[in-house]
């Protein structure tokens, strides 16, 4: 079906990889919603607080899970696309390495400095005590996480994306029932939502991993290709860049928030801001499964020197993200009010979160596209323009507005520095596409000669 010519088979293969990839990302975004939800009802107030200030951290493992996975996704699928077999056999085997490697390094390194890096906030001891206990449980329990999201991306890559999101939306109700039992049946508060969390993610990892070792795959991981090599592993981490920097740009976004929002806002906004990270990322996440769904499919075409549907496939990439992200800011815009209440919080903390909300909605289009362009970019090997795209705003875009236009608005203007980065971002994709739309795009070297 890869090769067909027919246009509508076309469209229908587009949809059989972005809509399992979607509806994965959806299902995380609410998997973060209902931890929220029975933190909120079980501690209250102090508890979202302490669960925002936390989860940044955690989302720096996901950053290298993601990143091993979809850069050895994307080799596995541009192998596969190239008829070299035995080679994405040894992508994988050397993926697995890599994901075996992280885990270990990211548990013992996170896990014992969880207390310094929470340090960095000047919050009250209540809210200190919860937020290192969340963070303390998620980061010793990294491999997890990490298992998950690596071989997520080798399970869509290898022909399986209604697959993966079945097994997503299994630890997705395995948490639901866990945050009950473990935050409200018996209130463990926000240790318990953490052990939810990471018992689901276990529950999660273990199916994907035995994917390829079932029997059940295209691509088998064979005792012999676990010897990693030097040249795939490498080519792993640098296609991979990219989609560790997704990550690990949401989680720098989280943490300058957080300063921002105490630094205006206080306890009361860095609890505004819990809500408002609890709503955002599920359109982030959104946009994020049409990335990594177009991806396995860009990168094959890529290796098969099929250009005229792999530009298809990124203009329908384009189009889908733009209205996701019309429809994310409408959906918003309409239920801000409801937001808050749903979360157990009232007062002066809700009023705020509400408006962070109001002026945060405008983002989600003009992130859409930029994502989307940055996954396209990567996926064809130009990781200079997918890592410009990417690093931009978190280390130049973000911090510039943060800092800028708190000075004349206050904390709105912590509110409204996603908007306005996202729109400047947008701008340069654009550019980007233009001049590289007319350029003949060269192939991938070192892996591939």
């Amino acid at each position: 079906m890869l090769h067909t010519k027919d246009y509508k088979q076309l469209i229908k293969l587009f949809f059989c990889f972005v809509v399992p990839s979607v509806s994965s990302q959806l299902l995380s975004g609410i998997y973060t919603i209902v931890d929220g939800f029975f933190v909120g009802m079980g501690t209250g107030e102090a508890g979202l607080a302490a669960v925002g200030l936390a989860y940044p951290f955690t989302v720096f493992v996901t950053a290298v899970g993601a990143g091993i996975g979809v850069g050895g996704g994307a080799l596995i699928s541009i192998s596969t696309g190239r008829r070299r077999e035995k080679l994405a056999e040894r992508v994988l085997g050397s993926m697995s390495f890599l994901i075996l490697c992280a885990s270990l390094v990211t548990s013992f390194v996170l896990g014992f400095g969880a207390e310094y890096f929470l340090s960095l906030y000047d919050v009250s001891a209540k809210v200190a005590g919860m937020s290192y206990i969340y963070a303390l449980i998620l980061l010793i329990g990294s491999p997890a996480q990490i298992f998950t999201m690596g071989f997520l991306g080798a399970v869509r890559n290898d022909g399986y994306p209604r697959k993966a999101m079945y097994i997503m939306i299994s630890g997705f109700i395995a948490n639901i029932i866990l945050d009950w039992l473990l935050v409200i049946v018996f209130p463990l508060g926000t240790a318990g939502a953490a052990a939810a969390t990471l018992a689901s993610q276990t529950l999660t990892a273990v199916p994907l991993a035995f994917h390829f070792i079932g029997g059940h795959s295209k691509v088998r991981l064979k005792m012999r290709c676990l010897k990693p090599s030097v040249a795939i592993c490498k080519n792993i981490i640098r296609m991979g860049f990219s989609p560790f920097g997704v990550q690990v740009a949401a989680a720098l976004t989280m943490i300058m928030h957080n300063w921002q929002s105490l630094a205006y806002g206080g306890d009361t906004g860095v609890a505004a801001y819990a809500v408002v990270g609890y709503i955002v990322p599920v359109g982030v996440m959104l946009q994020e499964g049409i990335a990594e769904g177009i991806q396995p499919l860009i990168s094959y075409y890529y290796g098969a020197n099929l250009h005229a549907r792999r530009r298809l496939t990124a203009r329908m990439g384009f189009s889908s993200a733009i209205v996701i992200g019309i429809i994310c800011s409408a959906l918003i815009f309409v239920f801000r009010t409801f937001v808050p209440s749903f979360f157990s919080m009232k007062g002066e903390a809700a009023a705020i979160a509400v408006r962070g909300l109001l002026l945060s909605v405008p983002m989600f289009p003009f992130l859409g596209l930029a994502k989307v362009g940055a996954s396209y970019f990567q996926s064809v090997g130009r990781m200079k323009l997918a890592s410009g795209l990417t690093y931009a705003d978190p280390f130049f875009l973000l911090p510039l507005f943060l800092w800028m236009l708190p000075e004349f608005w206050g904390l709105d203007g912590v509110w409204l520095a996603m908007p306005f980065a996202n729109i400047f971002l947008c701008i340069a994709f654009i550019i980007m596409w233009k001049r590289e739309s007319s350029a003949r795009i060269p192939r991938v070297t070192g892996l591939f000669l």
